[in-house]
């Protein structure tokens, strides 16, 4: 029996998880829908398979690229309620979207729908479908989720709606959307649904058995905590039977491993995705992140997530601050941001400079200061944010 994969077994307390993460000890990061920076169980599993590496190359005994591959699409169908089989590995978002959109067929005269102001990586891979006429519909988003429901409706009731993707939260003001309803109605009319999940897998509830999409995609390095430059896809059985990806490389095909004779039988599912030879690294890292959030248990890392967000929203609300969450309150999601203040005037641009001075990192987007806590931000953090807050209110 070959060695087992190791387990995260250090958690105690928040406190103390918190310093699993470095660049929490001075500082706080509030960036963890952009990029996370790495833990110190990552680095550690890294300098395992280093060793190994290092000792017997490929034939490590413990991390060997399937035994890691297995484990990581194990957790990824853990998180949203999948078989493993359905996802498979690639590089970046847009990457997957590129491949996806330029493998279907979509029929000239019809429409593809995408919320407004979505990220670049679910909108370039579409803009080819205008030169064979079929066009790109921006539904606008609204001020809450029930709007956005309301907006999306009325395009895809126009009946010429030929697929539509999306995301389950918006990257700039968080706003969750209401997937299980559009999904019903995308079913309806017949439509390709595709999920950019970058921003929803880790952040909120995703259960891909209830929203049956075709296709989704999402990168590894945010709420996930795995590196930059790693992606996961998702491919349906149901969609798979039709598609087949427009690159065709060693890993393309059955039994893979077996190099000669060449083969014409191509994989089925998401494993068509993995071309060739992958960063067997980037993965070792992917798998120690899940890895330790499996271990500490999907539904107390969302719940403790729930709880952090919570206690930054009402210290923002109790300073006066105004948010997008405000608008939509009975809905979950971990992006909180700062749109204004109920008595003062300020730039968003200087709040954030302010902010990074203090060794606090946010971003803004749309007009808007995003800030976006996962589990390695503990109360200490909440109260030096506070205080840093408190000092901007007073000096300008």
């Amino acid at each position: 029996m070959s060695p087992k994969l190791p387990h995260f077994l250090e958690f105690t307390d928040w406190e103390r998880f918190s310093y699993q993460f470095p660049v929490q000890y001075k500082k706080i990061w509030f960036n963890f829908s952009g990029t996370t920076p790495i833990s110190h169980f990552a680095r550690r599993i890294l300098n395992e398979y280093y060793d190994e590496y290092s000792e017997l190359g490929v034939y490590s005994k413990r991390f060997t690229s399937s035994a890691i591959k297995e484990a990581i699409l194990q957790h990824l169908g853990e998180w949203v309620n999948a078989p493993a089989e359905n996802f498979g590995l690639t590089h970046n978002t847009a990457e997957g979207m590129n491949l996806f959109s330029h493998s279907i067929s979509l029929k000239s005269g019809s429409r593809i729908l995408i919320m407004e102001n979505e990220y670049p990586s679910n909108v370039y891979p579409w803009e080819h479908w205008a030169s064979k006429g079929v066009h790109i519909a921006f539904v606008p988003l609204g001020d809450t989720p029930e709007e956005f429901t309301a907006n999306f409706n009325a395009e895809i009731e126009k009946g010429d709606v030929a697929l539509v993707s999306i995301s389950p939260v918006h990257w700039c003001t968080g706003m969750p959307i209401q997937m299980e309803i559009l999904s019903k109605t995308i079913k309806k009319h017949k439509a390709v649904f595709v999920l950019d999940a970058s921003q929803g897998i880790g952040n909120i509830a995703l259960d891909f058995t209830k929203l049956d999409p075709d296709f989704a995609v999402f990168a590894a390095w945010k709420w996930l905590l795995g590196p930059v430059g790693l992606a996961g896809v998702y491919l349906s059985p149901r969609f798979s039977k039709d598609f087949r990806i427009i690159f065709k490389g060693t890993a393309s095909v059955l039994d893979d491993e077996k190099y000669l004779p060449y083969r014409d039988e191509w994989k089925t599912g998401a494993d068509q995705f993995e071309f060739s030879t992958a960063s067997v690294t980037d993965w070792v890292y992917f798998f120690a992140s899940l890895r330790m959030l499996s271990d500490l248990g999907i539904e107390t890392v969302m719940n403790r997530k729930e709880e952090i967000v919570q206690k930054i929203y009402v210290m923002l609300k109790d300073l006066g601050f105004v948010t997008d969450k405000d608008r939509y309150l009975k809905h979950s999601t971990s992006i909180l941001t700062i749109t204004g203040h109920s008595k003062k005037q300020f730039s968003p641009e200087s709040l954030a400079s302010f902010l990074r001075g203090q060794g606090i990192f946010t971003t803004v987007r749309l007009g808007r200061v995003r800030i976006a806590p996962h589990i390695p931000v503990i109360e200490r953090h909440v109260v030096q944010f506070e205080k840093s807050l408190s000092q901007f209110l007073t000096e300008t």
